[in-house]
This record gives C-alpha cells, structure tokens and sequence, in this order.
C-alpha cells in the first residue's frame, strides 16, 4: 500500500494567514510608477485554447520584496539575492496598539523591545511592523517607514529581515533613502506592503518567496504567515534559530 501523503494523525495543523493585498487595476502605486494594467491575448471565450493575459505593473506593487539594486547602482538585483531571510520564524509587532492609531513617523526600536520583553525575551531573524490598524486601500503619503537606528539594532542581534505594512522603508519624500541603505549596509532583507489587519501579535513562520527576476530591484511576493504550535511560539530551543 502506498503511504499517505500529509500529517500523521493527531498532529498539529498550521494555519495559514495571507497578507498579500490583492493586485489589480485598483491597487494604488507611488505616484508616477506604472499601475497594474492587463490584457487578454488569448481568450477561452473566443475561439482560443487557452486563456492567457499580457500584464504591465511596477515589481513594487502590492507586498514585494526590495533588492539592493533599489537603491544602489552597484547593488544586488532581486535575482539574486539570497533567499533564506523570506522563509523562516518571525514575530510580528503591532505598534498601534497602544491606541489603535497609526504610526507616527518611522517605527523605532522602543515597541520592540516592549513586545519582546511582554511575549517572554525571544526576538527571532524576521521582524514584521504593523504599522496601521486598517491596511489602506488607497495611496497614503504619510506611511510610517523604519528607522535606520531599528535596522541597525535588528542587525545587530542577528536579524535578516525586516517588514512593515507601509509603502516603504523611507518617508515619501526622502532624498537620501537612509532606511534603505541601512538594511543593504546590514544585509537586511526588505519587504514593504504587506497587509496585516487579520495578524495578531506573536510568533509565526514568514513565507514569502521574490520571484527570480535576474535584472530587476524588486519583486511582488505572496507573503504568508503560518501560525505555530504553542510549544514554538515561545523562546527557541536550543538548535533552532536564535539571536
């Protein structure tokens, strides 16, 4: 008999929580980048085959991953980037829940810390802000980024990779970029745009893959959170990730 494919029964079943915003011709982009637009080349409808769309959007539509290339002319395109810091434990930290508003300039390294100490002293590799209580569905100018001082700290104690549910690492009008060049200084991975208005503070696994563009600084991404065990949503044991 052939075996099972699946859990062994009686274990745990992760759930999985997307905090992808959709994409479509609606979904809001920086003022001047190129807006999400498609067309159908090939269509079941008619007397087509198959049906096929010929899509034209920005790589930093909705959730996406930032490359060094963003920023820096000799930077690393998001081809090939390494791709460990996109799969793997991560906490998220909801700092408008003091009082449910939004951030106020660019996240700090103070809410971390409280939410570390508050959930048992665990900080793992992976660092998601939640940054607003309703994810917007139109452009916002007054995104909160991340501080450079955070990424710094972040690094510091081992952290590879950092995301926020804001447009982007630096405040719109930013000419410098200094978030940006804090996480390629520290070989932070970015991701910018996730959509976190059903994630609750705490321990998850962050997948989120960038697709193999060998020539391009960003990438869209279908980021996903899986919920863990009550045993791993405290400190690591010992051999499992830690900083």
């Amino acid at each position: 008999m052939l075996p099972r494919i699946g859990r062994h029964t009686g274990d745990w079943r992760a759930r999985l929580i997307d905090i992808s915003p959709p994409i479509s011709e609606s979904t809001p982009v920086w003022p001047g980048d190129t807006a999400f637009t498609r067309a159908v080349t090939s269509d079941l409808g008619g007397s087509d085959a198959v049906t096929i769309n010929r899509i034209t959007t920005t790589p930093h539509i909705g959730a996406h991953a930032d490359a060094p290339a963003h920023t820096r002319v000799e930077g690393a395109t998001i081809g090939s980037v390494p791709l460990e810091p996109y799969l793997g434990e991560a906490l998220v930290v909801d700092m408008t829940v003091v009082d449910m508003t939004r951030v106020d300039g660019a996240a700090s390294i103070r809410p971390v810390e409280e939410t570390v100490e508050r959930l048992g002293g665990h900080l793992p590799q992976r660092l998601i802000l939640r940054t607003y209580p309703q994810y917007p569905r139109e452009w916002d100018n007054d995104f909160a980024g991340v501080s450079p001082e955070l990424t710094h700290w972040f690094a510091d104690r081992g952290g590879v990779l950092i995301g926020i549910d804001g447009a982007s690492f630096d405040p719109m009008d930013s000419k410098t970029m200094d978030g940006h060049h804090a996480a390629s200084d520290r070989g932070v991975a970015i991701l910018e745009g996730l959509c976190l208005d059903d994630v609750d503070e705490g321990y998850y696994e962050l997948i989120a893959l960038p697709l193999k563009f060998l020539d391009l600084d960003a990438s869209p991404v279908r980021a996903v959170l899986r919920t863990l065990p009550s045993s791993l949503s405290t400190p690591t044991h010992a051999g499992e990730e830690s900083s």
